[in-house]
């Protein structure tokens, strides 16, 4: 049986961080499927490419937060495991998260192994309400 390579989508609007994210994610082996900059463009990513799991930086470089972008898609029935990255602490931040449901919440920068630790939970999360997904 041949295993599917999963699909990362990675949203961040440093681009210096989005490399280096992108570049780790492709060295554990995933493919990354699409990187973006902006909440509208994320969204449109999200919905076309349809990631296994979708690294999303909370400020972006539009008016759409990447907690908004998550609030959209779970409205609509996309329980796509999300790892949302933050360089803040901000409280306020992380309970508008929570509510949205994560698989993690990481602090800036973050390190390979964490990044590694947090991809592999967010597959057994999506393999766990998607069995299929597998």
């Amino acid at each position: 049986m041949i295993e599917t390579q999963k699909k990362v989508l990675i949203v961040e609007d440093d681009i210096l961080l989005l490399l280096v994210q992108e570049r780790m994610v492709k060295k554990f082996g995933y493919v990354v499927v699409g990187t973006a900059c902006e909440g509208e463009a994320a969204y449109r990513m999200i919905k076309r490419y349809k990631p296994d799991v979708i690294l999303m930086d909370i400020n972006l470089e539009d008016d759409i937060k990447g907690t908004e972008v998550a609030q959209m898609i779970r409205q609509e029935g996309n329980e796509t495991p999300i790892i949302f990255l933050s360089g803040e602490k901000n409280s306020k931040q992380v309970q508008k998260a929570k509510q949205l449901g994560f698989v993690d919440y990481l602090l800036k920068p973050v390190t390979p192994k964490k990044l590694r630790e947090s991809l592999e939970r967010a597959l057994n999360y999506e393999a766990q309400i998607n069995p299929y997904a597998a």
